[in-house]
């Protein structure tokens, strides 16, 4: 899957909410809840307050809006051991089944913007209840060309969709 631009990138790890079903587990790489990204980030129309699964903020994309905020992080940064992979958490919300967006996540080479991994979770493969929140998961093992200055990038993309997708509540926990 090939980016055609590369939004603002989030920067940071940021605190996840006290929900218990949002609560990030220990082993977390990073968890993000939105909430504590106001006033740090410029305005940007993939930061929403129409739906949120835990607090007040989450990404949307729709037809305005193709690609959500990103996050971007050299891999070595994300954790001091190599990591076999990641599972890819969130809360996804589709008000119909044209809500087929993409919780997208990238690796691109070391000091390039080649992409060597392009994985993700196809919101209308495990959503199937509409109008309320849904945990939505994926293993994504890494190829042994991921090294610790790759970047590894996670978006929401409209990929489509004739309907606005919601994401909150994202956790990264690695692949034992």
């Amino acid at each position: 899957m090939k980016r055609l631009f590369t939004p603002l990138a989030l920067v940071g790890l940021l605190a996840c909410s006290s929900d218990k079903d949002s609560a990030a587990p220990q082993n977390a790489l990073m968890s993000n809840d939105f909430e504590s990204i106001v006033g740090w980030a410029p305005e940007n129309k993939s930061l929403t307050t129409e739906r949120a699964h835990s607090g007040r903020y989450s990404l949307k994309v729709d037809k305005d809006t193709e690609f959500s905020l990103t996050y971007d992080v050299l891999l070595g940064k994300l954790s001091a051991k190599r990591l076999r992979g990641v599972k890819l958490e969130a809360w996804a919300y589709l008000p119909n089944a044209g809500g087929d967006a993409k919780l997208g996540l990238v690796i691109n080479a070391p000091n390039s913007e080649q992409t060597i991994l392009g994985e993700g979770i196809q919101l209308g493969e495990q959503v199937k209840k509409y109008n309320e929140w849904v945990k939505v998961s994926k293993d994504i093992v890494f190829p042994p060309n991921a090294e610790y200055m790759s970047h590894m990038k996670i978006f929401l993309w409209r990929a489509g969709a004739s309907a606005p997708a919601y994401i909150d509540d994202i956790t990264l926990t690695p692949l034992d």
